[in-house]
Protein backbone atom coordinates (compact mmCIF):
# COMPACT_ATOMS: atom_id res chain seq x y z
CA UNK A 1 0.00 0.00 0.00
CA UNK A 2 2.90 2.33 0.88
CA UNK A 3 4.38 1.28 -2.41
CA UNK A 4 1.28 2.11 -4.41
CA UNK A 5 0.67 5.41 -2.93
CA UNK A 6 4.28 6.33 -2.98
CA UNK A 7 3.90 5.55 -7.22
CA UNK A 8 0.75 7.66 -6.85
CA UNK A 9 2.21 10.76 -5.21
CA UNK A 10 5.49 10.81 -7.68
CA UNK A 11 2.88 10.24 -10.86
CA UNK A 12 0.68 13.18 -9.05
CA UNK A 13 3.52 15.51 -9.11
CA UNK A 14 4.99 15.08 -12.29
CA UNK A 15 1.98 15.61 -13.79
CA UNK A 16 1.43 19.16 -12.29
CA UNK A 17 5.33 19.75 -12.83
CA UNK A 18 5.00 19.17 -16.78
CA UNK A 19 1.50 20.89 -16.91
CA UNK A 20 3.51 23.86 -15.26
CA UNK A 21 5.84 24.04 -17.99
CA UNK A 22 4.30 23.54 -20.72
CA UNK A 23 1.93 26.58 -19.82
CA UNK A 24 5.63 28.13 -19.41
CA UNK A 25 6.71 27.39 -23.23
CA UNK A 26 3.16 27.79 -24.72
CA UNK A 27 3.16 31.53 -23.49
CA UNK A 28 6.62 31.50 -23.60
CA UNK A 29 6.50 33.31 -19.79
CA UNK A 30 10.37 32.50 -19.57
CA UNK A 31 13.14 33.04 -22.18
CA UNK A 32 14.19 29.90 -22.70
CA UNK A 33 18.29 30.93 -23.20
CA UNK A 34 17.95 31.99 -18.76
CA UNK A 35 16.16 28.87 -17.81
CA UNK A 36 16.00 25.83 -20.04
CA UNK A 37 12.09 24.45 -20.00
CA UNK A 38 12.35 22.42 -22.78
CA UNK A 39 15.04 20.47 -21.13
CA UNK A 40 13.37 20.08 -18.04
CA UNK A 41 10.11 19.00 -19.13
CA UNK A 42 12.03 16.42 -21.30
CA UNK A 43 13.17 15.08 -18.38
CA UNK A 44 10.17 14.62 -16.50
CA UNK A 45 8.68 13.38 -19.64
CA UNK A 46 11.38 10.62 -19.15
CA UNK A 47 10.70 10.36 -15.46
CA UNK A 48 6.75 10.35 -15.94
CA UNK A 49 7.35 7.10 -17.86
CA UNK A 50 9.84 5.37 -15.46
CA UNK A 51 7.25 5.58 -12.74
CA UNK A 52 4.61 4.69 -15.00
CA UNK A 53 6.17 1.72 -15.52
CA UNK A 54 6.31 0.61 -12.01
CA UNK A 55 3.11 2.05 -11.92
CA UNK A 56 1.51 -0.56 -14.75
CA UNK A 57 3.17 -3.12 -13.24
CA UNK A 58 2.14 -2.55 -10.16
CA UNK A 59 -1.84 -2.41 -11.53
CA UNK A 60 -0.85 -5.86 -13.32
CA UNK A 61 0.14 -8.10 -10.28
CA UNK A 62 -2.81 -6.45 -8.28
CA UNK A 63 -4.63 -7.72 -11.25
CA UNK A 64 -3.59 -11.47 -11.41
CA UNK A 65 -3.30 -11.83 -7.30
CA UNK A 66 -7.09 -10.50 -7.12
CA UNK A 67 -6.43 -7.39 -5.37
CA UNK A 68 -8.19 -4.35 -5.77
CA UNK A 69 -7.30 -2.26 -7.67
CA UNK A 70 -6.42 1.40 -6.82
CA UNK A 71 -8.27 3.99 -9.02
CA UNK A 72 -6.20 6.71 -8.08
CA UNK A 73 -3.61 5.07 -9.52
CA UNK A 74 -5.21 3.86 -12.75
CA UNK A 75 -6.27 7.90 -13.34
CA UNK A 76 -2.51 8.85 -12.74
CA UNK A 77 -1.38 6.11 -15.54
CA UNK A 78 -4.02 7.33 -17.59
CA UNK A 79 -2.99 11.07 -17.74
CA UNK A 80 0.82 10.02 -17.76
CA UNK A 81 0.04 7.86 -20.86
CA UNK A 82 -2.08 10.37 -22.77
CA UNK A 83 0.82 13.19 -21.93
CA UNK A 84 3.62 10.79 -23.24
CA UNK A 85 1.19 10.21 -26.73
CA UNK A 86 0.62 13.52 -26.90
CA UNK A 87 4.44 14.68 -27.10
CA UNK A 88 5.16 11.39 -29.05
CA UNK A 89 3.09 12.89 -31.70
CA UNK A 90 3.41 16.13 -31.55
CA UNK A 91 7.60 15.78 -31.61
CA UNK A 92 7.83 12.11 -31.92
CA UNK A 93 10.73 10.95 -29.25
CA UNK A 94 12.46 8.87 -32.16
CA UNK A 95 13.73 12.49 -33.08
CA UNK A 96 15.46 13.09 -30.06
CA UNK A 97 19.18 13.82 -31.44
CA UNK A 98 22.11 13.97 -28.74
CA UNK A 99 24.82 15.66 -31.06
CA UNK A 100 26.28 19.51 -30.16
CA UNK A 101 24.22 20.52 -33.09
CA UNK A 102 21.21 23.49 -33.53
CA UNK A 103 22.29 24.22 -37.31
CA UNK A 104 21.56 21.60 -39.90
CA UNK A 105 21.82 21.62 -44.12
CA UNK A 106 20.63 19.16 -46.41
CA UNK A 107 23.53 20.10 -48.41
CA UNK A 108 27.26 20.73 -46.49
CA UNK A 109 29.10 21.11 -49.79
CA UNK A 110 26.48 24.47 -51.08
CA UNK A 111 25.71 25.43 -47.73
CA UNK A 112 22.54 27.80 -48.14
CA UNK A 113 23.40 31.25 -46.20
CA UNK A 114 20.98 33.66 -44.55
CA UNK A 115 21.62 37.38 -44.78
CA UNK A 116 22.29 37.90 -41.39
CA UNK A 117 25.00 36.00 -38.78
CA UNK A 118 23.65 33.75 -36.02
CA UNK A 119 23.77 36.17 -33.22
CA UNK A 120 22.30 38.92 -34.87
CA UNK A 121 19.17 36.63 -35.56
CA UNK A 122 18.71 35.37 -32.10
CA UNK A 123 15.86 37.17 -30.18
CA UNK A 124 18.01 36.56 -26.92
CA UNK A 125 22.03 36.81 -27.02
CA UNK A 126 22.39 36.60 -22.92
CA UNK A 127 22.57 33.47 -21.15
CA UNK A 128 22.61 32.28 -18.12
CA UNK A 129 25.52 31.34 -16.52
CA UNK A 130 23.94 28.44 -14.35
CA UNK A 131 23.05 27.10 -17.42
CA UNK A 132 25.74 28.21 -19.59
CA UNK A 133 27.55 24.43 -19.84
CA UNK A 134 24.71 24.22 -22.21
CA UNK A 135 25.48 26.53 -25.37
CA UNK A 136 26.11 25.00 -28.32
CA UNK A 137 29.24 26.25 -30.45
CA UNK A 138 28.38 27.46 -33.59
CA UNK A 139 28.49 24.64 -36.23
CA UNK A 140 26.54 23.28 -39.84
CA UNK A 141 25.92 20.15 -39.73
CA UNK A 142 24.51 17.77 -42.10
CA UNK A 143 20.94 16.35 -41.70
CA UNK A 144 19.83 13.13 -41.96
CA UNK A 145 18.02 13.95 -45.53
CA UNK A 146 20.34 14.56 -48.55
CA UNK A 147 19.12 17.45 -51.45
CA UNK A 148 15.94 16.76 -52.89
CA UNK A 149 15.77 16.52 -56.47
CA UNK A 150 12.45 16.82 -58.41
CA UNK A 151 11.23 16.13 -62.23
CA UNK A 152 9.95 19.49 -62.48
CA UNK A 153 10.50 22.78 -63.56
CA UNK A 154 11.55 25.12 -60.62
CA UNK A 155 8.60 27.56 -61.21
CA UNK A 156 6.28 24.70 -60.27
CA UNK A 157 8.36 23.90 -57.00
CA UNK A 158 8.67 26.80 -56.02
CA UNK A 159 4.77 27.23 -56.68
CA UNK A 160 4.58 23.77 -54.36
CA UNK A 161 7.10 25.41 -51.45
CA UNK A 162 4.92 29.00 -51.22
CA UNK A 163 1.87 26.61 -50.59
CA UNK A 164 3.32 24.52 -48.55
CA UNK A 165 4.63 27.27 -46.02
CA UNK A 166 1.23 29.17 -46.38
CA UNK A 167 -0.22 25.60 -45.39
CA UNK A 168 1.65 25.72 -42.17
CA UNK A 169 1.30 29.31 -41.44
CA UNK A 170 5.35 29.91 -41.62
CA UNK A 171 6.52 33.32 -42.45
CA UNK A 172 8.70 34.44 -45.12
CA UNK A 173 10.85 37.14 -43.84
CA UNK A 174 13.08 37.28 -47.06
CA UNK A 175 13.44 36.40 -50.34
CA UNK A 176 16.39 36.53 -53.04
CA UNK A 177 16.40 35.24 -56.49
CA UNK A 178 18.86 34.83 -59.01
CA UNK A 179 18.91 34.87 -62.57
CA UNK A 180 21.68 32.19 -63.58
CA UNK A 181 21.38 31.86 -67.39
CA UNK A 182 17.95 31.97 -69.83
CA UNK A 183 15.95 28.92 -68.03
CA UNK A 184 18.02 28.51 -64.56
CA UNK A 185 17.29 30.86 -61.14
CA UNK A 186 18.09 30.37 -57.96
CA UNK A 187 15.36 31.47 -55.56
CA UNK A 188 15.91 31.52 -51.77
CA UNK A 189 13.90 32.00 -49.00
CA UNK A 190 13.99 32.52 -45.36
CA UNK A 191 11.70 31.60 -43.30
CA UNK A 192 10.54 31.88 -39.27
CA UNK A 193 8.49 28.94 -38.51
CA UNK A 194 7.76 26.44 -35.52
CA UNK A 195 6.35 22.97 -35.20
CA UNK A 196 2.86 22.70 -34.52
CA UNK A 197 1.84 22.84 -30.70
CA UNK A 198 5.15 24.74 -30.13
CA UNK A 199 5.75 28.42 -29.57
CA UNK A 200 9.37 28.27 -30.20
CA UNK A 201 11.15 29.62 -33.65
CA UNK A 202 13.42 28.04 -35.85
CA UNK A 203 15.23 30.43 -38.83
CA UNK A 204 15.02 28.19 -41.77
CA UNK A 205 16.43 28.49 -45.80
CA UNK A 206 14.71 26.66 -48.35
CA UNK A 207 16.71 27.37 -51.80
CA UNK A 208 14.58 25.93 -55.07
CA UNK A 209 17.80 25.81 -57.89
CA UNK A 210 16.58 25.05 -61.77
CA UNK A 211 19.46 24.72 -63.88
CA UNK A 212 17.00 23.25 -66.72
CA UNK A 213 13.18 23.80 -66.84
CA UNK A 214 12.78 19.93 -66.50
CA UNK A 215 14.00 19.56 -62.95
CA UNK A 216 15.00 21.45 -59.71
CA UNK A 217 17.14 20.83 -56.53
CA UNK A 218 15.30 21.72 -53.21
CA UNK A 219 18.07 22.78 -49.93
CA UNK A 220 16.91 23.18 -46.47
CA UNK A 221 18.58 24.65 -43.76
CA UNK A 222 17.47 24.81 -40.07
CA UNK A 223 18.97 27.19 -37.44
CA UNK A 224 17.77 27.61 -34.01
CA UNK A 225 16.73 28.60 -31.57
CA UNK A 226 15.32 31.87 -33.63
Amino acid sequence: MKFDKTIEAVLALLLIYQSVLYLIISFELVDPWVFPTSVLFLVSCGLGAVFGVFGGCRLVQQALQGEAIRPQTALLLVLTVSLLSVVQGSFGFQNLNWKKGNDYSTSITDIPKFSLAKDERLRSTSTSALWGFMDIPQAILKSDTDSIVLPMSGLVTKRIVIKTLNKMGWRVVRRFDETMDDVGFKDVYEIVGAMGGSPRRTNLLVRVVSLTGSSSVVDVRSSSPG
